[in-house]
């Protein structure tokens, strides 16, 4: 059959063209060694690479970008997926523990990454896989779901002269903590028509979309909440003005249209579980109040963030069996099923059974 060029992108032939199925159904794609040159043949081009160093007092780390487990190219698929959206809803940059701190630079704070090209604001991933001297910043989003967060921002406008790959590894780099006064995150039952804030993503979610914001300075906080979350329906909202810390979340009948949650600093909220409320009923106005704790109560179970995307698996549920004596990748899948179609996410079940096996023996 024809497949188009996006198939064809996906496929590593971006001309689009004819994908020919073999008569014999087991036989793979390339089984007969031919490629898609004139005579058929693979082409091996000998190089010399230069030794080059990169960085410089202005620009002291090697910035690395690439993608993520649950993302493909600039998310024109991907993201439309709720399901892969959940695992990591927003752009960041992964930093070693050293480096983090040398430049005051704490989890989940907002960090602006520039180079020589550019500059992007991301979220901080302070983690101990990242080498030290460098960073790694995704490159899947573009305006369409973050404010500042296209990767290619970042690097050489340069391609390679053989095989057109960009220019998108090895760059110079320097990172500094964004200075935010308010941190926020919402989740909403349509898509916003526009945002006002420095830093914003935004991702879909089954019944909604999810939103993580960031500002230099302050707002008129009502009026920010009405313009996001719209002024039909009823408002339930809490504020603590000497803390800075303010929420809102507006009802149309039983249904949640929208929850706004503000603080100095990033927000400590039940993410997974404020998404899952886009879909529930509300019609008791006394649990209402929960929506505006951002974290459920009585029985109500937080999964946490989201590990296993096939199954829908998060770290809380992980983390409780391994509690209760799951204690290998294997155990978790038999208990929860996390791990057992695709398994992308088993190396990340491991960190957090290894992560509390440390916690037991301290």
């Amino acid at each position: 059959r024809r497949i188009s060029p996006l198939e064809g992108e996906m496929a590593g032939r971006p001309e689009g063209g004819a994908w020919r199925q073999p008569e014999d159904k087991s036989t793979r794609f390339f089984a007969n060694g031919n490629f898609y040159t004139p005579d058929r043949k693979a082409r091996f081009i000998a190089i010399r690479p230069a030794a080059q160093t990169r960085t410089n007092p202005d620009y002291p780390l090697v910035l690395n970008t690439g993608r993520v487990r649950d993302h493909w190219h600039t998310m024109t698929r991907t993201g439309k997926s709720p399901r892969l959206s959940q695992h990591m809803a927003e752009p960041f940059v992964e930093i070693h523990p050293a480096d983090a701190q040398h430049y005051g630079i704490g989890d989940a704070d907002i960090v602006r990454v520039s180079t020589a090209h550019g500059e992007v604001l991301v979220r901080a991933l302070v983690t101990v896989r990242q080498r030290q001297g460098s960073v790694f910043v995704p490159m899947h989003w573009t305006d369409q779901s973050s404010a500042r967060a296209r990767v290619d921002a970042l690097v050489a406008p340069t391609t390679d002269a053989i095989s057109g790959q960009p220019a998108s590894k090895n760059v110079a780099a320097r990172i500094q903590r964004f200075a935010a006064t308010a941190f926020g995150f919402a989740v909403l039952a349509e898509r916003p028509a526009s945002i006002d804030a420095d830093y914003w993503s935004l991702a879909s979610c089954p019944t909604g979309w999810r939103l993580e914001i960031a500002l230099r300075s302050g707002r008129d906080w009502t009026g920010f909440a009405a313009a996001l979350l719209g002024l039909e329906g009823e408002t339930l909202a809490y504020h603590d003005i000497a803390g800075g810390h303010h929420r809102f979340a507006r009802f149309a009948g039983s249904r949640l249209v929208g929850a706004l949650y503000l603080a100095p600093t990033p927000v400590a909220v039940s993410r997974g579980w404020a998404v899952e409320q886009l879909g529930a009923d509300h019609a008791d106005r006394q649990a209402r109040l929960a929506i505006v704790a951002g974290r459920p109560g009585g029985k109500s179970v937080d999964r946490g963030a989201i590990v296993c995307a096939c199954f829908g698996v998060g770290a809380n549920q992980i983390a409780e069996a391994v509690r209760g004596g799951c204690t290998s990748v294997a155990a978790i899948g038999s208990a929860l099923h996390a791990g057992t179609n695709c398994g992308s996410c088993r190396a990340e079940i491991k960190t957090i059974i290894d992560g509390r096996r440390l916690q037991a023996a301290e």
